[in-house]
């Protein structure tokens, strides 16, 4: 009877293992459409071969492979404000977006790009922010290369990893 009893066990922490190694190795397809994860506070992602730099009010980078979300802007404004942002995002395999998160978890994509829809865009806009803690993420799904550049002309920018 044990014995049957420690199999079991034993089962049980190879299957939540496996999962949680699952979770581990692809951030990218768990959280790319899931809009309340990517809302979060907390950021998760691989990056191979990446490099980026960051100069003041501009962050830029590129990687041979990027699964996962991070932030790479905020701003905690102290009332309603209005700020620019300006961005491009270049993907040749995968997706990739940049999202804009308010304080209440609202998600707005500023640009979406797929590699095989073209995998390049660039835009700029002023939007109207709420006071307390705004965010940008760069999201990128199962095994994306990209190139991105984003700028804020408040906030503070952030290079992944």
């Amino acid at each position: 009877m044990q014995y049957k009893i420690k199999r079991c066990l034993v089962a049980l922490a190879a299957g939540m293992l496996i999962t949680g190694c699952t979770f581990a190795v692809n951030p990218g397809e768990r959280f790319y459409d899931n809009e309340k994860g990517i809302a979060g506070e907390t950021n998760s992602y691989n990056l191979t071969n990446y490099s980026g730099s960051q100069d003041d009010n501009t962050v830029s980078g590129s990687a041979e492979k990027m699964e996962g979300m991070d932030t790479i802007w905020n701003y905690t404004a102290p009332d309603d404000t209005e700020v620019t942002l300006s961005w491009k995002l270049s993907v040749s395999s995968g997706k990739a977006k940049l999202v804009l998160i308010d304080p209440d978890g609202n998600l707005s994509t500023l640009v979406e790009c797929e590699a095989s829809t073209g995998g390049e865009q660039e835009g700029s806009g002023t939007f109207e922010i709420k006071q307390g803690e705004n965010r940008v993420k760069l999201v990128g799904a199962e095994v994306t290369a990209l190139e991105f550049e984003f700028a804020a002309d408040k906030g503070d920018v952030h290079t992944p990893g």
